[in-house]
C-alpha cells in the first residue's frame, strides 16, 4: 500500500508546474497566426471580456495573475516560450478569470478564434496539441490545490525551486545555479504565501546548506540533498 501511495505522489509531484510550454505542435500553431512584438507590461486580455485571440509565446515571458482586493498582484504561473494561453476561454466564449501580461519584451503569435476553429475541422493534430495544452494546465492546477492543502510551506518552496532548477538550472562549481533572477517576493506571489514566510524558509534552507544566493541568483548546492529533504517532509 505504501509503495502505491509513493507512486501516486510521484505522479502528482510531476504534474505541479508553474512554468508552461508545449513539447510539440509549435510549428502547426505558429502557421495559424500573426507575429507581434510587444514590450514589458503589455496587457493581453481583460477579465470581463471574451478573448478573440489566443497566444503562443515565441520569445520572452508572460505571467498569469490576478489582482487581490487589496490591489496586490497574485502570480499563478509563467508562460514560457512555446506555451499557449487563453485558448480555452476563447474556444468556449468565456471571459478569463485571470489576467495575462508580458513580464519581459516578448514576441508572440496571435491566433484568431476563427483561424483556430477552422484548423480544428481539418487537422486532428492541432486539436490534440490544444487538448494537451489545456489538460496539462488543468492537471497542474489540480495538483497545486491538492498539495496546497497537504504540504507544508517549506515543501512547496522546495518543489518550486526544483521546477526552476529543471527549467533554468546551469552547472556552477559542482552546484546548480538557477540562471534567472527569481525574487523571494515572486516565489511568495506564485505560492500565495507571505514574503516573511518565504524569507524565513530560505534562511532555514541556507542554514542546513541546501541553497545559497550568489549575486542575486539562487544556487542549489545539491539536487539530491534537496530531494531527500523533501522526502523527509512527506
Amino acid at each position: 500500500m505504501g509503495e502505491n501511495n509513493d507512486a501516486i505522489d510521484g505522479i502528482r509531484d510531476d504534474q505541479i508546474r508553474h512554468l508552461y510550454y508545449l513539447p510539440q505542435g509549435i510549428a502547426r500553431l505558429e502557421a495559424l497566426g500573426e507575429v507581434i512584438h510587444v514590450g514589458k507590461g503589455y496587457e493581453l486580455n481583460k477579465v470581463d471580456e471574451v478573448p478573440e485571440y489566443c497566444y503562443l509565446v515565441k520569445e520572452g515571458r508572460v505571467i498569469c495573475y490576478e489582482l487581490t482586493f487589496g490591489g496586490e498582484q497574485r502570480v499563478y504561473s509563467f508562460m514560457e516560450p512555446n506555451s499557449v494561453f487563453l485558448e480555452e476561454c476563447m474556444l468556449v466564449d468565456k471571459p478569463s478569470p485571470v489576467l495575462f501580461k508580458t513580464a519581459a519584451p516578448s514576441t508572440l503569435v496571435r491566433i484568431h478564434k476563427c483561424a483556430l476553429k477552422h484548423a480544428f475541422k481539418h487537422d486532428i493534430d492541432i486539436v490534440m496539441d490544444i487538448c494537451k495544452s489545456m489538460a496539462e494546465k488543468f492537471l497542474s492546477a489540480m495538483g497545486q490545490i491538492r498539495y496546497g492543502q497537504q504540504k507544508s510551506a517549506e515543501w512547496k518552496i522546495c518543489r518550486l525551486l526544483q521546477i526552476f532548477m529543471g527549467h533554468y538550472g546551469a552547472d556552477y562549481d559542482g552546484k546548480i545555479l538557477i540562471a534567472e533572477k527569481i525574487s523571494q517576493q515572486m516565489i511568495a506571489d506564485m505560492l500565495g504565501m507571505n514574503r516573511v514566510t518565504v524569507s524565513k524558509k530560505f534562511k532555514e534552507l541556507r542554514d542546513i546548506s541546501l541553497l545559497e544566493q550568489i549575486n542575486g541568483y539562487i544556487c542549489i548546492r545539491s539536487a539530491e540533498a534537496l530531494q531527500k529533504h523533501m522526502e523527509l517532509m512527506k
